[in-house]
This record gives C-alpha cells, structure tokens and sequence, in this order.
C-alpha cells in the first residue's frame, strides 16, 4: 500500500498539533518521535471514555432482570 510523502506529512503534522509526537530536524530530514506526554493523555482519555462506556453497559445488565423479561415474556405470548 504505497502512500504518498506529501500524505505522510499531512498526518505526522495532524499528530505533532494533537501532541502526540515530536520532532526535530537531522540534515535535511525531520525525525519524528512519539511524544509520552500527549500520548499519556490520550491515555488517559480513553481510559475515562471506557470508564463510562462499562459503567453505562453495567447499570444497563444490571437493571431489574423482571423488567426485561417481562417485554420478552409478552411477546411470547402473542405466537
């Protein structure tokens, strides 16, 4: 899957505004490095993101297990 320099470019610079990565000239090239703080971040926004994802998913498993049988219950009765 060959990509073209000008895109590379244009997603290390989306990377490098977000904070993900650095940079620094060597000759006439730019060497890019992950940066750990932004990626600690984003880190640390997924693991809230999921935080709520799984504790939205519990409170839902856990509700009244009644109230969701008794919806499939009444559609088994109409066959």
């Amino acid at each position: 899957m060959p990509v073209s320099r000008p895109a590379v470019s244009q997603h290390l610079k989306v990377l490098k505004d977000a904070g993900l990565v650095t940079d620094h000239a060597e000759g006439t090239r730019r060497v890019y490095a992950i940066d750990p703080h932004g990626l600690a971040a984003l880190r640390s926004w997924l693991d809230q993101f999921w935080d709520d994802a799984l504790a939205a998913f519990r409170a839902e498993a856990e509700q009244k297990p009644k109230s969701r049988k008794a919806s499939h219950h009444e559609k088994g009765k109409s066959s």
